[in-house]
């Protein structure tokens, strides 16, 4: 039988977050509605404070779960950790409309929410905005008025069983069928991803505070270092190496006369000689300078004036001499900066020039190329910088807010966030971790059995080994089976890399500079093994395999 399930429960924000998750101790279940294929429905009451618990709550929900062949809801993952964590038991089959509609956009990435899918697809039931009016009351979940609640859950269930409908019978069209396997494998994973988001990681929390202090003492280094840099390099000049503008002109050492007109101007397509010109048109040169006590305000920034009988104002007014700084600045005759030159319009930005992490390790390969010692270094630091920066930012002050009581983090992994089909993680984002075992916050980490251990796993060559079977291509299964690095050989034939000092990965220590035009890449990547693919598999299959190889248009 098919159930329609969904369920609602108190909220609590800690750390500036709100957390939804049955794994805060003070979250409670409040109400899980239910909704059968004979359209019946119920509506269990848990925790409220103008209702008694349901009797025999507990039995009419399992009852109903242990009736279902498949569970239907939107964000299902989502009911079932509360399913699980409120002591119920499921394992059977899940249809998530969320996913389904997912899968059916075809990375086009339309709005996924209840409300944006019912007026997509027009349905009877529209999501409803009760809870949205009373949260900005400051009303919890248990606390807005029993019938209201039930009413907006019932409407949910409605809802969602209407849009199930719909993609069902999308899912059985000839332009859409195809997908059907899809979208039932995706909803496979998701009870997966559910039981890992479950079971959490362990998190000593001593460890991570040990390496809180590592990144904070290597950040205060980093920044004392960094400011003697600048000193040298811009004078007396202030700079805020987190301004993407300021950081710009050490670099190249010119600054944007006007930054309407230049944003107007540049384009990444234009020439090389009418981005010279511009260059030199729209920007200046950026000196060094020397700060000079302002005689004006005596230094203070503010300057007195007097009213017409002689008296003054109440209110000290900016001085104008020095912009409310107490100091000016005067230019010296050396150039300020390290004084790049920005290779071509796709380095223009709208503030100036790049200072992205790709082009600020082109610029340190270039400079140790060179043997120019001071600019690898600042170079460098800035980079370390901003990595030290989100570290701590984005895991160490992450793991500490979503971590709970009982030291475990439960990192979600989402199926719906990318148009790619990858998975994407929230609460906090553990993807992005620097390869390799030496990253510091990899030691916060422990195994939830006393004396277990941590594995960690990886697929080699997945797609490439994808594309062998599928293709029963004899040299591709040869290369797999004795070992063949693929990614190794296509890069060469991409980049003057010599074998002995090529890594799979390219790594920044060398510099690879590209061998020949596009052409040449589509050409030599046309091996054996896709002309099989061509023959054996449709084209978008194809084009779904060659990850990592471009395209072949």
């Amino acid at each position: 039988m098919r159930l329609v399930l969904d369920v609602e429960n108190t909220v609590t924000e800690r750390g500036g977050k709100l957390h939804l998750d049955p794994f805060e101790e003070t979250n409670t279940l409040v109400m899980v509605g239910l909704l059968n294929a004979n359209g019946d429905e119920t509506i269990v009451t848990f925790d409220h404070s103008e209702r008694e618990p349901t009797p025999n709550g507990h039995e009419i929900v399992q009852k109903a779960l242990d009736d279902a062949t498949i569970i239907i809801g939107h964000n299902i993952a989502y009911d079932l950790v509360w399913l699980w964590e409120s002591g119920f038991k499921y394992d059977g089959s899940v249809f998530d409309t969320m996913l389904g509609e997912y899968v059916l956009q075809r990375g086009l990435k339309k709005p996924l929410s209840l409300d944006a899918c019912a007026e997509r697809y027009e349905l009877d039931t529209q999501k409803q905005t009760t809870l949205k009016e009373y949260f900005k009351k400051g009303y919890t979940t248990r606390d807005i008025p029993h019938s209201e609640l039930s009413e907006y859950l019932s409407a949910d269930l409605h809802a969602t069983k209407q849009l199930s409908d719909k993609l069902y019978i999308r899912l059985n069209t000839k332009e859409d069928s195809t997908l059907m396997d899809t979208v039932l494998l995706t909803n496979e994973v998701a009870c997966c991803l559910a039981r890992i988001y479950s079971r959490g990681f362990e998190v000593d929390v001593s460890a991570l505070d040990g390496v809180r202090q590592e990144f904070e003492k290597e950040k205060k280094e980093l920044q004392k270092a960094l400011y003697e840099h600048v000193r040298k390099l811009m004078g007396d000049t202030p700079i805020n190496l987190n301004s993407p503008e300021q950081l710009s002109w050490v670099i190249y050492g010119r600054k944007v006369i006007d930054k309407t007109e230049w944003a107007n101007s540049i384009h990444p397509y234009m020439s090389e000689t009418e981005f010279r010109k511009l260059v030199n048109i729209g920007t200046e040169i950026v000196y060094k300078t020397d700060a000079k006590h302002c005689n004006d305000c005596n230094g203070t920034g503010y300057i007195t004036k007097t009213k017409k009988d002689g008296k003054p104002f109440a209110n000290p007014s900016r001085c104008k001499t020095c912009d409310n700084d107490g100091y000016i600045f005067k230019n010296r005759s050396d150039v300020a900066g390290l004084k790049f030159k920005p290779p071509s319009p796709k380095w223009a930005s709208a503030n100036g020039f790049s200072t992205s992490k790709q082009n600020l390790e082109i610029l340190e390969r270039a400079s140790r190329a060179k043997g120019m010692t001071d600019s690898v270094d600042f170079l460098y630091k800035v980079r370390r910088l901003s990595a030290v920066d989100t570290y701590l930012s984005s895991f160490v002050e992450g793991i500490a807010t979503h971590v709970k009581k009982d030291n475990k983090l439960h990192v979600r992994l989402l199926q719906h966030r990318t148009s790619t089909g990858r998975f994407s993680g929230a609460d906090p984002n553990m993807q992005n971790m620097p390869r390799g075992g030496t990253f510091p916050v990899k030691r916060v980490f422990i195994s939830r059995w006393k004396g277990g251990k941590i594995l960690e796993a990886d697929f080699a060559q997945l797609e490439f080994r994808t594309a062998a079977y599928l293709s029963q291509d004899g040299v591709a299964i040869e290369e797999v089976t004795t070992g063949f690095d693929v990614h190794s050989y296509t890069s060469q034939g991409y980049y003057r890399c010599r074998s002995t000092y090529f890594s799979p990965r390219c790594e920044s220590t060398y510099v690879c500079t590209p061998l020949r035009s596009n052409r040449f890449w589509k050409k030599q990547s046309r091996s054996c093994l896709l002309q099989a693919l061509h023959r054996k598999i449709s084209r978008h299959q194809v084009l779904a395999l060659q990850i990592g190889y471009g395209s072949f248009d």
